[in-house]
């Protein structure tokens, strides 16, 4: 079996896995939405790049849009340490639906760190832990994320990738278990350094009185801008 096909029976088992554990997934409602995203990216020098992303996610079983925000972050490998980590920080600022069905500004600010290494020609493993601090008009919202990768890159044109991904959140002085996400995404090269991305996510909610389970279609475009040149 070559190294493509290895890959994609690979990537085939880990999206089985997560239907299988999505279709067990128990709460006390359940809602389906789409998330739309365009983002774009370019690398300010070797180890520096820059990306801004909008994203609109509709819920309510897709009737309703409930947010809608620009993330804009700055991203940084450290070649000094290893080639495989990398530390970026991001900003999110938009507007949000609230149970009353009222908007409320979204103000988020995070920093995370990746570590990503090649497992074979077509596959690499990729951790990050990423730190989120959300400003409310009530207070503030803390959160630390972990997320593993497995990606593969079936040839030039084609990715794939499955994402799972547990939420730990404050409570008091005590941080807690609050959510688990797991996600498959496909990307098609549409044109040079242009991408069409289309998945499917589950969450669910953990150690909360009402919890819920929610389901989501992912559909994004993505631009690489060419580098810029260094000039000498």
């Amino acid at each position: 079996m070559t190294s493509t096909k290895t890959a994609i029976v690979r990537i085939k088992f880990f999206t089985l896995v997560i239907l299988l554990f999505g279709n067990d997934l128990n709460g006390q409602w359940t809602d389906y939405g789409l998330w739309t995203s365009s983002s774009i990216s370019q690398d300010i020098s070797e180890n520096l790049s820059y990306e801004g992303e909008a994203q609109a996610r509709w819920d309510y079983d897709f009737s309703r849009l409930g947010s809608a925000f620009v993330d804009i972050g700055l991203s940084r490998s450290l070649p000094s340490l290893t080639q495989d980590i990398k530390v970026s920080t991001t900003l999110r600022l938009g507007m949000s639906r609230t149970d009353d069905f009222l908007w409320e500004p979204v103000r988020r600010i995070s920093g995370s760190t990746r570590w990503k290494t090649d497992i074979s020609e077509k596959l690499a493993l990729s951790c990050r832990i990423r730190y989120q601090y959300v400003l409310k008009d009530d207070g503030f919202d803390q959160a630390v994320r972990l997320r593993t990768a497995l990606h593969c890159k079936a040839s030039k044109d084609f990715r794939a990738a499955v994402y799972t991904e547990l939420f730990s959140r404050q409570s008091d002085f005590d941080w807690y278990f609050s959510d688990f996400r797991a996600r498959v995404v496909f990307s098609v090269k549409t044109s040079k350094r242009r991408w069409a991305s289309f998945g499917y996510q589950v969450e669910q909610q953990k150690n909360r009185p009402d919890p819920w389970v929610e389901h989501r279609l992912i559909c994004s475009y993505d631009i690489e801008i060419k580098a810029r040149k260094v000039e000498k």
